[in-house]
Parts: C-alpha cells; structure tokens; sequence
C-alpha cells in the first residue's frame, strides 16, 4: 500500500567509511556481550555451576563468531549453532579453527559440549559437565576471542586502506 505520503529511501552502496563505522559498531557490541557473559560464566563457575557457566562460555562464542561475519559484511546469520556459524565464517578466516580443532575425538567431544550447552544445560536435568572441561573450554574461548580480535583489526585496517585510496583517488 503506498499512501504517499511517505518516500522510500533508495537502496545505495555503502561507502568504506560508512561499512568501517558500521563494522566498528558491530564489533564493539559483540565484545561487550562477549565480555557480559565471560563475566557471568566466570561468577557461575566460582559457584559451581558448570552447566550454567557452560551456557555463558556457548554465548561468548557464538557472540564473536557473529562478529566476524558483522565485521566483514555486515550480516550475520541467525543461527545458534557454532558448527554452522564457524563455517560461514571460514569464508573470512580459517584462524577460527585454531581454537576449536576437531581433529581428535577428545577435541570433537568438547566441541559437541560447547555446542550442546546451548541447549542441553538449560533444559536437560541430566545435562553434565565438568569443572576439568570448563577450564579447558574457558581456554579455548579466550583463544577465538584472541583471534576474532585480530582477524577484524587486520579488516578494519582493510578499510582504512580503501578509505585513504578513495580519499587520494587512487
């Protein structure tokens, strides 16, 4: 229905400068939530809580998952799991896979643990993980956050190079 009364904006490219700020409001946002649930999982596991503590390491994760493909082009899927969301991302970056390689059937375990707190530790009464697997999942997840951190840094640097271009006309 159009009533006239109001004009779409038209569909545009976005400048480098304005992907940059976008990329950068993005990036900012997802570290401070990375950051919110480290904090929790981090208050969670002092109780003993591990299931609990597990949730907030799977959030942290998908957190900065997300803003890699936020960081690189400005979308990211709506999708909670981290197999899927790590090979959408292996498009930017195969860094990611330093942190969670699943070459061994003890490194695909705590994978699948990561993956299954999501759910599994909010709603299955049997759910268990251990205090020995959270430390080494809380490893893991310092590690991709590491990763993510540089790999957008290496991105931003990307737009400031095509800023100065645009800007020198080159």
């Amino acid at each position: 229905y159009d009533s006239g009364e109001y004009t779409l904006v038209r569909r545009r490219k976005l400048d480098f400068t304005e992907i940059k700020e976008r990329a950068q409001g993005y990036f900012n946002e997802k570290i401070a939530c990375v950051e919110d649930f480290l904090i929790a999982h981090d208050s969670l596991f002092k109780l003993d809580r591990y299931k609990r503590a597990a949730f907030q390491l799977h959030q942290a994760t998908e957190n900065l998952l997300r803003a890699v493909s936020l960081v690189y082009i400005l979308y990211s899927p709506k999708n909670h799991n981290l197999d899927e969301l790590i090979r959408s991302c292996k498009a930017y970056t195969t860094e990611l896979c330093k942190a969670f390689p699943r070459n061994t059937p003890e490194e695909e375990r705590l994978f699948d643990l990561l993956q299954r707190s999501y759910i599994e530790s909010r709603y299955n009464p049997n759910f268990e993980i251990t205090k020995a697997d959270i430390n080494t999942l809380l490893t893991k997840v310092e590690q991709l956050k590491q990763i993510v951190e540089k790999v957008c840094r290496e991105r931003f640097d990307c737009y400031d190079k095509r800023i100065h271009a645009t800007k020198s006309g080159k």
